[in-house]
C-alpha cells in the first residue's frame, strides 16, 4: 500500500440544504489514485465541508459506492499502513499469486464489461479492511474525531478515480 503524498482529492460539487431536509450540505468528492493501492487522507477536506455547513451539532455521513476500495477511521501512520499492507497480503494475497473464483469464473462478456484486470484480491481486501460508509459526529461545529484519528480512503485496485458522497446533517 502506498501513501499518496499530495493526494488528489477534489470537492466537485456542493449543494445547499434542500427544502425541508435535515441535510445542511451535500458534496461529492473525487479521489484520484495513480498506483495500484493507496491510503488517502480525506480529513482536511471533510473538516472544511463541516465548517462550510454551519452545523454546530449533527452528523457527517460519508459514502463510498465502490467495491474495491473503502473507508477507514484510524491513525495515518506509515508504519500502520505497512502493517495493513502486510496483513492484507496474508489474508487476501494478490490475484497474481492466488486463485480467486471472481477472476477465473468470469464469462468473456463479463471480462469485457469489467476489463481484463484480475482483482479478486481487491474485493476481498475491501470486504475485510474497510466500510462503504461512515457516520462521524459533528460537535461544536467540528468533526468529533479522536486525537490520532483520520478519515481515510483505502484503494486496492488502482489506478482509479473514485467518487464519494458526503452529507452533513443537523
Amino acid at each position: 500500500m502506498t501513501t499518496v503524498s499530495g493526494p488528489r482529492v477534489d470537492v466537485t460539487s456542493r449543494d445547499a440544504r434542500p427544502e425541508g431536509s435535515s441535510i445542511a450540505l451535500s458534496a461529492r468528492l473525487t479521489v484520484t489514485v495513480g498506483g495500484p493501492d493507496a491510503v488517502v487522507d480525506l480529513t482536511a477536506e471533510l473538516r472544511q465541508l463541516t465548517e462550510e455547513s454551519g452545523v454546530a451539532e449533527g452528523t457527517l455521513h460519508l459514502y463510498c459506492g465502490h467495491t474495491t476500495c473503502g473507508l477507514i477511521v484510524n491513525e495515518r501512520d506509515p508504519g500502520l499502513e505497512c502493517d495493513l499492507r502486510e496483513l492484507l497480503e496474508r489474508l487476501a494475497p494478490h490475484s497474481a499469486h492466488h486463485y480467486y473464483a471472481h477472476d477465473t469464473l468470469r464469462t468473456p462478456a463479463e471480462r469485457l464489461v469489467h476489463g481484463e484486470r484480475d482483482n479478486g484480491h481487491s474485493h476481498a481486501r475491501a470486504i475485510v479492511a474497510t466500510h462503504p460508509e461512515l457516520s462521524i459526529p459533528v460537535t461544536a461545529g467540528a468533526l468529533y474525531l479522536g486525537r490520532w484519528q483520520s478519515v481515510l480512503l483505502a484503494e486496492f485496485d488502482g489506478p482509479r478515480t473514485r467518487e464519494l458522497l458526503a452529507r452533513i446533517h443537523d
